[in-house]
């Protein structure tokens, strides 16, 4: 029976998805691959996680690993802290299972800086009955020995405890280690895994995303051609008072979509 569950922070409590961040930023392939790797995907950003590089040395590396496109990285650095939006589905989940009396943690690769300003300004993080940021202990996920750590400092059993995480290394080790290993989606689908796992999990989550619309982008561009029709007749000067045809039947579909 489970009766504890391990979270990971980025990527389950928190977005954490730097590559999208960057596509989203740039828009240029090609710089986006040069800015994650000189970045995110440096050995000074690992470092980070295990508390061996201050984040001023580390920044100043990895500016140098961007070369030419060193205000592009410089700009990166100034605001990647952005795309950590709270993931508020995912803390409605984990406050249920906090009040129908199940024991949450975390277990976070995460860098000194980062964790303070979580602990200053993220409330979520009060839901937690303990937990162990990479940098305090200067191991990291996936290394057992990080994993070890929080099962004995707080004396969790594996066959009771869940483990929460989008990282399939992480994953495979919670399973190494005798834990029941989740590879987290979203929070619809991990209430979906709990569920299923016999844990006392909400029917619905309020604050879930609605499913999108496949239907929206006919509908977007029936309107785009509508609004575009109107803006053309606007401009024209008016002859004939009767209805143009079709005109009123479009109106019509229109006021129904919106």
């Amino acid at each position: 029976m489970i009766r504890n569950l391990i979270f990971e922070i980025a990527g389950v409590v928190v977005d954490y998805d730097p590559q999208e961040y960057l596509r989203r930023k740039f828009n240029d392939p090609e710089l986006e691959q040069l800015l994650y790797t000189a970045i995110f995907g440096s050995e000074e950003w690992q470092k980070l996680y295990t508390g061996s590089i201050t984040r001023a040395l580390a920044e100043r590396q990895m500016l140098a690993a961007a070369g030419d496109c060193r205000y592009e990285a410089q700009m990166v650095l100034d605001d990647w802290r952005e795309m950590m939006t709270t993931r508020l589905d995912t803390v409605e989940l984990i406050t249920a299972l906090r009040a129908a009396g199940y024991h949450v943690y975390y277990l976070a690769n995460m860098a000194e800086d980062i964790y303070e300003l979580f602990t200053r300004r993220r409330r979520f993080m009060q839901l937690f009955e303990g937990g162990i940021p990479s940098y305090s202990v200067k191991i990291k996920k996936p290394d057992p020995a990080f994993f070890q750590l929080l099962l004995d400092r707080y004396q969790l059993a594996p066959e009771e405890t869940a483990f929460v995480d989008p990282d399939r290394e992480s994953i495979a080790t919670a399973q190494q280690l005798g834990l029941t290993a989740i590879p987290f989606k979203d929070a619809v689908d991990l209430q979906k895994m709990l569920a299923f796992l016999g844990l006392s999990v909400p029917a619905k989550l309020r604050h879930a995303p609605k499913p999108q619309d496949n239907d929206s982008f006919f509908r977007r561009r029936r309107r785009k051609k509508l609004f575009s029709r109107i803006s053309d007749l606007a401009e024209k000067p008016v002859r004939d008072p009767d209805p143009l045809p079709d005109q009123e039947t479009e109106e019509e579909e229109d006021n129904s979509e919106i």
